[in-house]
């Protein structure tokens, strides 16, 4: 019984400052959120769908210690990136692939940064109603036989053998959409350009390359090559057009 009790207790210590931590942010979360009018915002933007939307975002802080340390540094930064998430009327569920709310190190503090995904990308453009196709797929070692960067005129020679395909590396990736009065784009990006990008880009000073580069770099070159395509040429939803500047900063 002595064991059993000592076992119990042990369990009780380190199940308590969880418990104890999970409160404590909540507590702190809410807080802010009535003080900074961010509740009111989150509600006008989301309605009834607000308070599902916040206990995920909720979650996604107690689970991650990096969003925790974010939270400790620069709160702020994590309801801004969640409110332009709101304001495209995307859902900040990793699991789901459209929008991503991404801790950072910047000049020895811990900030997060909205991040649209592949799929929430996708999501705004076909909202518009407008596309009759869009696609943005990889090309494989000897697949590229032109592209005219000025024309837009490429040529392929797809591989049919999908296993052997596979196994040839990545060179770059090409999108493509066509609208439902005709017009129609295409834009190549080589990975070596796709990487340069990333570089350039990447959030706060000396970083290293991000957690979703590193663990999914093709669904993020995918994502990269489309919304250069659209950003330049395309139509997105009235969401991502008329989205509030101030959710933007």
């Amino acid at each position: 019984m002595a064991t059993t009790t000592s076992t119990l207790a042990k369990r009780s210590a380190t199940i308590q400052p969880t418990v104890d931590a999970h409160a404590t942010v909540v507590a702190s979360f809410n807080a802010l959120m009535s003080k900074e009018g961010y509740q009111k915002r989150f509600n006008e933007l989301l309605g009834k769908r607000s308070p599902q939307f916040i206990g995920s975002l909720v979650t996604m802080i107690n689970d991650d210690p990096n969003m925790l340390e974010v939270f400790r540094d620069n709160p702020n930064s994590i309801i801004k990136a969640a409110l332009k998430a709101a304001s495209y009327d995307l859902p900040i569920d990793p699991a789901l692939g459209q929008a991503y709310i991404v801790p950072f190190r910047n000049k020895g503090k811990m900030e997060a940064t909205f991040i649209i995904g592949y799929k929430g990308l996708y999501q705004l453009a076909v909202r518009t109603g407008v596309y009759k196709k869009i696609n943005v797929v990889d090309v494989r070692d000897g697949e590229l036989i032109r592209w005219d960067r000025l024309t837009e005129d490429i040529e392929i020679s797809w591989i049919d053998d999908e296993e052997e395909r596979q196994k040839l590396p990545i060179i770059g990736y090409c999108a493509y959409f066509e609208l439902t009065n005709g017009m129609k784009k295409t834009l190549y990006w080589s990975t070596k350009k796709i990487n340069a990008h990333e570089i350039k880009f990447r959030k706060g000073k000396g970083q290293h390359q991000s957690k979703g580069w590193r663990e999914n770099w093709e669904s993020m070159a995918a994502k990269t090559v489309l919304r250069a395509l659209l950003g330049k040429w395309g139509l997105l939803s009235i969401n991502y057009q008329t989205a509030d500047n101030q959710t933007l900063k």
